[in-house]
């Protein structure tokens, strides 16, 4: 089962998951996937932090058969730095290859879940996903779904599924039974700390 860390900016969701991905470094390749802006600060932390790890940014430039080798050449104790977009374009070559770990970072990047950003991520395989994010959803339900389709697919159903039994009726009849189902239902997968807490 995967999971979402959703702490506040600021409280180590890097840090964090960097202790994920050497805890389970010898059980096969990992993947982190982020915003082209902060592909460099991963690389850059988990020198620092995880100098155990072989780190490996997938960038562009080469030819796409040259950027693939990378993925086929990644083992255990590998990590993996790809953005959203370089994941979009070589979609097929990632979901072709079976992961260890998984970590979406600004997860909030697929909240749309008909976008092919999105269905590029839904398509990864991977033994354990883990899903960072210091806002899970920004503006409706249907942003949760998408993150948490990522992490543990089919938890919450299909998303008409889920737009009925929870998006329609906490969004527009605040029904209170449904939010406390819903928040009972993605508590055990998701952590949340603020910076008061």
């Amino acid at each position: 089962l995967g999971a979402c860390l959703a702490d506040d900016m600021g409280l180590g969701k890097t840090l964090q998951a960097l202790a994920v991905l050497l805890a389970r470094a010898g059980q096969g390749p990992a993947l982190v996937v982020a915003p082209t802006s902060l592909v460099g600060n991963w690389r850059a932390e988990a020198l620092r932090f995880a100098p155990s790890l072989k780190i490996v940014v997938y960038a562009e430039g080469g030819a796409a058969s040259e950027r693939t080798r990378l993925i086929d050449a990644a083992g255990p104790g590998t990590l993996l730095l790809v953005s959203y977009p370089l994941l979009q374009i070589d979609a097929e070559a990632f979901a072709a290859r079976r992961w260890a770990t998984l970590v979406l970072d600004e997860a909030q990047a697929i909240k749309n879940a008909a976008a092919k950003r999105s269905q590029a991520v839904f398509a990864l395989q991977a033994d354990f996903r883990l899903a960072l994010s210091g806002t899970p959803v920004e503006n409706r339900l249907a942003e949760l779904w998408s993150v948490m389709r990522a992490c543990n697919p089919g938890l919450l159903g299909s998303a008409a599924r889920f737009a009925e039994r929870f998006a329609g009726p906490i969004e527009r009849q605040h029904d209170a039974q449904a939010r406390q189902t819903l928040r009972r239902l993605i508590a055990p997968f998701v952590l949340r700390r603020t910076k008061a807490q």
